[in-house]
């Protein structure tokens, strides 16, 4: 990473082409790229000309003739610039274009060179400039370039951005390329990812590299690149010649449309980032693409190519948008199912959203799988990478000194606050332990495996949030709030908050309530709606977005707040102690039924157990009031009160008469069979009504039949189809235990707890409307809704509660509609029906408590009595 005064150079050059007329960030980098091109030849030459006069032996084949001496770097750089201008743009342009006979991929890229820097001057300051770098040095002629690169930020055509150069770093890291591999990127762009390998190569492996036929090796048949755009071929190959690599495979190929079948089972690692530009015709995709997965989605495309050219026991790192991750058209499916079936899936590390901007701000993830062609997945390896050193805007400023920076921050290990501001040493330590401790991780936790039975049950969805455990941030049952920091100590009354959100900066202060304010002066309990007010973005996580001036964020606080035994959740111990008392926590055969269970369509709870059951609700569902500082879009399975409750089980080696027995006296109709916290399956009346009609004296085990089983903070909405297919569906806990059991009258339930207040206000509505349409002219209605007549109200049905409520109010309108009843009073208690109608349209999944209902209900009546 280049700093101080060459920075301030490259700056001013830079600036000194846009004021010359080229704006085009790409040609510029053309530009400047040639110029080091040359420059590179003429080191090369020197060094073949040293060689000639300490053997005595003529160069046999010189990179410039006794002719072309003019063209060369050391004797044209000193020349006045309108001499050097001639000399560059009619000798040594015409030189670079000519050089394509010798069949080198460099000159392969030249034979459409353009000289376009548009004055002497520009041209002067260029090459002083590049004057002052060797390019002998790949290390820093290579970080020049890469300045250059990052300049590039209108090549997001065609879904083409360059990777960044830290989310490269990583990907290569993680993969560990060897000296014997071939490397291939399918659309390589400006062949950062090659760069990259090549530099970790030469950095791990530099014994290896001495040998002579390794060393051919590596500059002549290591690196593959492919690219179907001609600057970014001509960019890309002058990016690994300043990088010391000296003659790569950099070719044209538009990899979905051209046939791979030469290059099959070729590489045996594959690092890329394709552009992703939607769909594309069958007629343009390439057959042996189709017949892996018929699709037109360049992404799933893409990753078909991947598989068809990596040969056995070849690996693969490549960036895939999120959509591929739990996409549900069949092409998803099925590549999602050959590569966890058919192949090794690794690794799913999920990307934050701002991690390509300001290119682009899709979401992303990298997939890391090995080609099996036998299967092989086990458990695969997730990350959640929250933070990745800079600041997730468009401006992308790294949170942390370049020292700090990185996978391998050259100050050394980070520290956990710095870790929150770059997660990338952390995803790569992790991911060498993902076969060992990481195994034991819980799904709370930021990285976590999931065993491929888990995956398999979830149709191959690969979508990190699938499983992981989300957190509820609870103390006492409900959520943490500021007011609690203030109270633990970890904030103070007037303590300056700020946040920077797409290029602007906010703040506020807290108060003593523990509240947010404002600069204009408003105050918020919830820092989410503190951010959105201030930023005006729904989208924002106040609790990861305002910060300390020292940088510390809310969230942090909130943790640290939380780990205090005292002020927040159970410590891991008494957890721990909490979990063996309740049932199902460590399943045996020998264990009596557990007191509280929730099984079939009963519930039933013995007394003494009732308190632990309450701290099962307050872990796993937030009070309703403090759901509005995080809405959730839906109920998750754990808010079925039979999901956590509790199971009795039976064992495999269980007999018919004790299943059957403890199915009776429970009143269930199906029991889950557990070996620990395994589950081999269930046992109904059905299973042992078939089993004992084919055989009069069967084993207990031919009674098992197969069950699904889903996490406890799965989207309650996606095991509907399920309880289509299964009558019911057992349920794991935080601790991945068996813990509850879900049926379709549970789900029916719960649906319809929080439908029938739709229903009630949609009545409510209707009828008020009715009675002003009855008593009032639209004309006058119109004019005390919209005074302003900029609400393109048209008639009765554009009204809202609001609307009827401001009718109400008047006086003379009152009177129309000829009720004998308190307008005052009346307007009051509309007013809160208003605010139960605003809170439930906001989607709070928890059904209204039954005041609020029977308030709708008894102001239906009131309509239903009184209107006309």
């Amino acid at each position: 990473m280049i700093t101080g005064e060459l920075k301030s150079k490259l700056e001013r050059v830079w600036d000194a082409f846009w004021s010359g007329g080229i704006s085009n960030p790409l040609e510029v980098t053309e530009q400047i790229t040639y110029l080091l091109f040359i420059k590179r030849l003429d080191e090369i030459q020197t060094r073949k000309d040293n060689r000639a006069n300490h053997s005595g032996k003529p160069d046999p084949d010189p990179l410039f003739t006794e002719e072309q001496q003019g063209l060369r770097w050391q004797n044209f750089k000193s020349r006045d610039p309108e001499v050097m201008y001639g000399i560059v743009e009619q000798g040594v342009f015409p030189y670079l274009r000519a050089m394509g006979g010798d069949g080198s991929t460099y000159s392969h890229h030249m034979r459409d060179a353009r000289f376009t820097i548009p004055g002497p001057n520009l041209l002067a300051k260029v090459v002083d400039l590049l004057d002052t770098i060797s390019t002998e040095s790949s290390d820093a002629a290579g970080d020049i370039y890469e300045y250059l690169l990052a300049k590039i930020v209108t090549v997001g055509q065609n879904g083409q951005f360059r990777t960044p150069r830290h989310i490269v770093e990583l990907m290569v890291e993680m993969t560990q390329p060897k000296p014997g591999d071939e490397v291939c990127d399918p659309a390589c762009g400006t062949a950062g990812f090659l760069v990259q390998t090549a530099s970790y190569v030469k950095r791990k492996h530099a014994t290896a590299l001495l040998d002579v036929e390794q060393q051919a090796h590596f500059h002549a048949s290591m690196f593959h690149g492919f690219d179907f755009d001609s600057t970014m071929l001509r960019i890309g190959s002058m990016n690994m010649l300043l990088h010391g690599i000296e003659n790569p495979d950099i070719r044209y190929r538009d990899s979905l449309a051209e046939s791979a079948a030469g290059d099959a089972e070729r590489y045996s690692l594959i690092l890329a980032n394709p552009p992703f530009a939607g769909s594309l015709d069958y007629e343009s995709t390439v057959a042996d693409l189709l017949r892996v997965v018929k699709t037109k989605k360049t992404e799933l495309l893409f990753l078909a190519l991947y598989l068809q050219l990596l040969k056995p026991g070849g690996r693969a790192a490549v960036i895939v948008p999120v959509g591929v991750l739990f996409g549900s058209t069949k092409a998803h499916k099925e590549l999602r199912r050959v590569l966890v079936e058919d192949h090794k899936l690794d690794g799913v590390v999920k990307l934050p959203s701002g991690a390509f901007k300001p290119y682009a701000g899709v979401s992303t993830a990298i997939l890391l799988f090995t080609r099996t062609g036998s299967g092989g997945t086990d458990n695969v390896w997730f990350y959640d990478v929250q933070a990745d050193g800079f600041s997730l805007d468009d401006r992308r400023t790294p949170l942390l000194p370049e020292d700090r920076l990185g996978v391998r921050p050259a100050a050394g290990s980070l520290s956990e606050e710095e870790h929150t501001k770059n997660n990338l040493p952390d995803v790569l330590a992790r991911w060498f332990d993902r076969s060992s401790s990481e195994r034991n991780r819980e799904r709370t936790e930021q990285s976590f495996c999931v065993p491929k039975s888990d995956i398999v049950a979830q149709n191959y969805d690969l979508s990190l949030n699938r499983y992981a455990e989300r957190p509820r941030y609870l103390t006492a049952g409900r959520r943490v709030t500021m007011a609690d920091l203030l109270g633990a100590g970890l904030l103070a009354e007037g303590t300056q908050l700020t946040f920077e959100h797409t290029g602007a900066s906010y703040s506020a202060r807290l108060t003593a309530e523990g509240r947010l304010e404002l600069a204009g002066g408003q105050q918020f309990p919830s820092p989410n709606r503190a951010a959105a007010a201030a930023a005006g973005d729904r989208a924002i996580d106040g609790w990861q977005a305002w910060a300390l001036q020292d940088g510390t964020t809310l969230d942090r606080l909130r943790q640290q707040f939380l780990n205090t035994p005292a002020m927040g959740v159970p410590s891991p111990a008494s957890t721990a102690e909490l979990a063996n008392d309740r049932p199902g926590s460590s399943p045996n055969s020998d264990a009596s039924p557990p007191p509280v269970t929730a099984q079939g369509n009963r519930v039933t709870q013995n007394a003494e157990t009732a308190k632990d059951s309450d701290q099962i609700q307050s872990v796993n569902e937030p009070a309703r009031d403090e759901d509005k500082d995080a809405p959730v879009v839906g109920l998750t399975v754990g808010d079925l009160p039979s999901a956590l409750g509790g199971v009795v089980y039976v064992s495999r080696s269980a007999t018919f008469d004790e299943a059957i027995t403890r199915m009776v006296i429970n009143d269930y109709s199906q029991l889950p069979v557990l070996s620990g916290r395994k589950l081999d399956g269930a046992v109904t009346w059905q299973s042992i009504a078939r089993a004992r009609h084919a055989n009069h004296n069967p084993p207990f085990h031919r009674a098992i039949t197969p069950a699904r089983e889903v996490s406890y903070n799965q989207d309650l909405i996606d095991i509907v189809p399920m309880l289509t297919e299964f009558e019911f569906i057992l349920v794991r806990n935080q601790r991945n235990e068996i813990a509850g059991i879900v049926t379709a009258s549970d789900v029916a339930a719960a649906y319809g707890a929080m439908a029938a207040p739709f229903f009630l206000i949609g009545e409510l509505d209707q009828r008020l409307r009715q009675v002003l349409a009855s008593s009032v002219e639209f004309p006058e209605v119109q004019g005390l809704c919209d005074p302003e007549g900029d609400r393109n109200i048209k008639g009765f049905n554009d009204l809202s509660i609001g609307d009827y409520q401001r009718v109400l109010e008047n006086k003379e309108a009152w009177e129309r509609v000829g009720w004998s009843l308190d307008r005052k009073i009346f307007i009051e208690r509309l007013a809160e029906v208003r605010q139960i109608r605003n809170d439930l349209m906001h989607f709070n999944p928890k059904p209204l408590p039954d005041n609020c209902t029977h308030m709708i209900r008894h102001m239906i009546n009131v309509l239903r009595e009184y209107g006309n």
